[in-house]
């Protein structure tokens, strides 16, 4: 490993770490990601954009900057929240130091030698998370589609982690759920980053035009210019749907005996 002054300077500023360790040439967004100091972060970003790049840094600089961290991986399914370990790990042989003593390397598991653990599971059962406590960062991949239970089940494993970060990546998935409510209230609490394709000098104008054609204009518009839209088979708008329910509207009186 570098010397101490390095490690030092690293600790305090993620985004020369990720630059001189990784090669990771953060974008503007994805550096604002790494250096933020907020708890709460809700990225609704285009496909292809770099925010489970970003997030793998950011969960890597977590472990190996503060000893003893538990960071958890959830996504709708086990493989994907598993390909962030992956990217993880990739990101691990490619530092020319060497990275990381690891104490365990497994697909849904990553221990570092400093007792940092870096965890993937899968979102279809919250009953399956509720044997961690403390998290120091938990991250939701593609939140949008994962349940508002799971959200719900991650909350209060927060409640004890002065320091804990909760990450929200994702495109969007419709107006409803957790990760819309998250990115349209209006908590102070959240940070959040949007960047759509058309910002991302990597994806073509060409290769956009065609995806338009290809995809029509409302999954387009959802899953690289980060739209939240109602599905094109939708008959009533999700407003439409949530006005419904208000409790304020007087139910009609029928009278089904005359008089």
């Amino acid at each position: 490993m570098s010397d101490a002054a390095t490690q030092l300077r690293y600790a305090i500023d993620p985004v020369a770490w990720a630059c001189e360790s990784l090669g990771f040439q953060a974008d503007p967004w994805q550096a604002r990601v790494l250096a933020s100091g907020s708890r709460r972060l809700a990225l609704c970003c285009s496909r292809q954009a770099g925010k489970s790049s970003v997030t793998a840094a950011l969960a890597l600089h977590q472990a190996i900057f503060a000893p003893g961290s538990l960071v958890l991986i959830f996504s709708k399914a086990q493989r994907q929240s598993s390909e962030l370990v992956h990217k993880i790990m990739h990101l691990i042989r490619s530092m020319p130091d060497g990275g990381p003593e690891l104490s365990k390397e497994a697909a849904t598991e990553i221990r570092l030698k400093n007792r940092s653990r870096i965890v993937s599971l899968p979102g279809d059962s919250p009953d399956s998370i509720r044997g961690f406590s403390a998290p120091d960062l938990v991250v939701e991949d593609e939140a949008a589609f994962c349940s508002d239970e799971l959200y719900s089940a991650v909350l209060p494993m927060l409640a004890t982690v002065a320091h804990g970060r909760l990450v929200l990546l994702s495109t969007p998935n419709g107006k409803r759920g957790h990760f819309h409510a998250a990115w349209t209230n209006a908590s102070p609490f959240w940070q959040r980053e949007q960047v759509t394709a058309h910002e991302i000098s990597r994806i073509s104008a060409g290769y956009l035009e065609e995806m338009r054609e290809e995809l029509g204009p409302n999954k387009f518009a959802q899953e690289f210019e980060c739209q939240f839209v109602e599905a094109d088979s939708q008959f009533f708008t999700d407003d439409q749907i949530k006005a419904a329910f208000d409790v304020n509207v007087r139910p009609l009186e029928l009278n089904f005996y005359g008089g």
